[in-house]
């Protein structure tokens, strides 16, 4: 008898109006046919749209699915919640989505999936910039805190009633269905990062650096760090980040100066490393809570597309550590979108640390402190990035985890973009898959969320595992 051939690991993240919209069986049937789909991402948690709900309004309608927009959107959790595991936070059991209350997406889908084979993972989206978050009671009471004392609209990785409440959902999901795995996304720079990358007014969701509450500063303390120090230190850099920004350079440049408020306060570093610490800090929390619950559940992390832009943040975030408390890892690889992402990101740097500079000059010297080879800066919102791009980067990674976790590129498949911007194609997703598996990948999670691709987009996934089986 020949050796049992091992089916590569091709998952999808799929939300709730998914299965509401087009049946179960029907959008399990779709997914196995036009992608060879074995593993689901079920949206749950979410309170974010690139996970949740249908197409973004105003983007093109997919061509499958209710072909109406769901304007009123507000996403939740949308699993059943057990009371009896939320008892250790002031949050207590909150969180049921208002859309579809009476259905569970875990008891609908999990029976279905498991008599096709397919895995089922638990997709949670911190999503903590959503304002829904906040109307909840007591949730303004767990939210970071500015330079200036002032609580900030997201909540702190480091409060006790936020990181037990997230704990709760994972101890429920664990204890209360028969899961294969979970998979937590966080989509945060820290506080360092923040003033470096762009305007603080830049940013979609507003955002001012942190944490300086009770919590935080009595680890910084523990840990030797000056926190009226910390504290002046960031109050300076903001005013230097807006001063950047209002084109008002400082006569030694935006760069210089900057680097000067680093050296005069070196607190600044030591609070991006607390609050990167205190992130990694509930991944282990969540990876420990969830194997105690049940060994056997795969447990991985969400790494988001910035530590492709970013070398300070892909600095934060190193994959040599991350493998200890890591079955896995969605790396986000999306080279679609990539192109348009990296064209406002290089611009915004630019109105940052980098201001002495225009985007022209800097983006070569990001390629290279990156490691990628790309179209121009010019072209790259039009052209998107290479599957060549996927390759580097899945190797890049295998090589960070070695034989300690597996590494599952994100693929993304019409992710919006915008007019006149890089857009999906069968074959760019088809040579997205092929390049994750040259690179050494274990599988693809095919993203962001079913409900916005195309199902011709789709079938790229499917055209790929036909070409690798005869390969």
């Amino acid at each position: 008898m020949g050796a049992r051939v091992v089916e590569p690991f091709i998952a999808i993240q799929v939300g709730a109006v998914s299965f509401v919209d087009e049946g179960v069986d029907a959008t399990l049937d779709a997914l196995q046919r036009l992608a060879g789909v074995n593993a689901l991402f079920l949206g749950t948690p979410t309170w974010t749209r690139g996970t949740g709900g249908r197409q973004l309004p105003g983007h093109p309608l997919p061509d499958h699915g209710a072909q109406e927009y769901d304007e009123g959107w507000v996403g939740g959790n949308y699993a059943t919640i057990h009371p009896e595991y939320y008892g250790g936070t002031i949050l207590g059991p909150v969180g049921r989505a208002p859309e579809h209350p009476d259905w569970d997406i875990f008891a609908a889908v999990i029976p279905e999936a498991k008599r096709r084979g397919m895995q089922s993972y638990a997709w949670m989206e911190e999503s903590s910039y959503a304002a829904a978050l906040r109307a909840y009671p007591n949730f303004v009471k767990c939210l970071e805190v500015d330079p200036w004392g002032r609580p900030t609209s997201r909540p702190c990785f480091n409060n006790p009633d936020y990181r037990t409440w997230h704990l709760s959902m994972v101890e429920d999901y664990a204890q209360s269905y028969e899961l294969d795995g979970l998979a937590w996304c966080s989509e945060r720079p820290g506080p360092l990062n923040l003033l470096m990358q762009a305007p603080l007014t830049a940013a979609a969701h507003a955002e001012l650096p942190t944490c300086f509450c009770r919590y935080c500063q009595a680890i910084a303390r523990d840990k030797g760090i000056d926190v009226a120090r910390a504290q002046e230190g960031y109050r300076r850099a903001m005013e230097w980040n807006q001063q950047v920004a209002d084109g008002c350079l400082p006569r030694d440049g935006a760069f210089i100066s900057f680097w000067r408020l680093m050296l005069h306060y070196p607190e600044l570093l030591a609070w991006q490393t607390l609050w990167t610490e205190s992130q990694h800090q509930l991944y282990r929390d969540i990876y420990g809570v969830a194997k105690a619950c049940n060994p056997d559940l795969q447990i991985g992390w969400h790494i988001y597309h910035n530590i492709t832009f970013s070398p300070f943040y892909r600095a934060d975030q190193d994959y040599a550590d991350l493998r200890h408390y890591s079955d896995f890892l969605k790396v986000v690889t999306y080279n679609n979108c990539a192109g348009p992402r990296f064209h406002r990101w290089v611009e915004q740097i630019c109105r940052s640390l980098f201001a002495d500079a225009s985007p022209t000059e800097v983006y070569p010297l990001l390629l290279r402190l990156l490691q990628l080879d790309e179209a121009s800066f010019d072209e790259i919102a039009t052209t998107g990035f290479s599957a060549e791009y996927v390759r580097r980067e899945t190797e890049r990674a295998v090589e960070g985890v070695g034989d300690s976790c597996k590494i599952y590129p994100g693929i993304d498949i019409d992710i919006p973009t915008g007019p006149d911007l890089a857009q999906c194609t069968r074959r760019q997703v088809r040579d997205a898959v092929l390049a994750a598996f040259a690179g050494g990948a274990a599988g693809v999670v095919l993203s962001r969320k079913y409900s916005e691709m195309r199902l011709d987009n789709l079938a790229g996934a499917g055209d790929a595992l036909k070409e690798l089986a005869t390969a």
